[in-house]
């Protein structure tokens, strides 16, 4: 009986390589192919349209802001959303995140709605001006802003209005909720830029009545 060639041996061991090997090169391939792509939103402000300026029975011009930094909790500046689920536990989506840094998009909505309702463009986000004289200094903090999926939005924030030369200022702090139409991200997002809407209300009341400082 003639005994098999190197060749035959070479072939054979070959085959049983490629056995092994192809099947998992599929399911490597598979697994790439159902990778999920991220998906990023921004929070859009107020439309031009919905915005009431403010009664006034005399116009005075119309006062110009410079918004300070904005400050957010620690948990929510990343790029996913952070949503909680329950009393303590948080939740980071990894395919669902922001546009961009969250502190930056809320400042630059803020700008934008309360350059809406104050009628002014002279709204202002620093550091971008630095040097312009504004009759106000706004310093805004976010103290919670709980997304609850499927439910609603809670915003919970703190402003300061600085005015006058020696930029006294007086601080005030209000909650908004906002229900969600649905359960995607997308009403998620839209319920925050509801909840700044109604913060930005809130706030170009305050600017329309000159803070006072506190007595010393």
């Amino acid at each position: 009986m003639a005994r098999p060639s190197s060749k035959d041996s070479d072939m054979k061991n070959l085959l049983c390589i490629s056995r092994l090997f192809l099947p998992a090169v599929a399911i490597l391939l598979a697994g790439c192919a159902s990778v999920q792509p991220a998906r990023f939103y921004t929070l859009t402000p107020l439309e031009q349209q919905a915005a009431k300026p403010n009664p006034r029975d005399e116009a005075p011009p119309p006062p110009s802001v410079l918004i300070a930094p904005v400050e957010i909790p620690d948990y929510l500046d990343r790029p996913q959303i952070v949503t909680r689920d329950g009393r303590n536990e948080l939740n980071l989506a990894e395919f669902d995140r922001w546009a961009g840094s969250l502190r930056e998009n809320i400042a630059a909505v803020m700008a934008e709605n309360l350059s809406i309702l104050l009628s002014s463009d002279r709204i202002f986000v620093y550091p971008q001006v630095r040097g312009e004289k504004t009759d106000y200094l706004m310093a805004l903090r976010i103290l919670r802003l709980d997304c609850i999926p499927g439910d609603s939005v809670l915003l919970k924030a703190q402003w300061t209005i600085f005015a006058g030369q020696d930029r006294g200022g007086v601080t005030h702090m209000a909650a908004f909720t906002e229900r969600l139409a649905d359960g995607s991200y997308e009403a998620l997002a839209a319920a925050v830029s509801s909840t700044l809407a109604q913060a930005s209300r809130e706030i170009a009341r305050t600017l329309w009545t000159p803070p006072t400082a506190a007595p010393r």
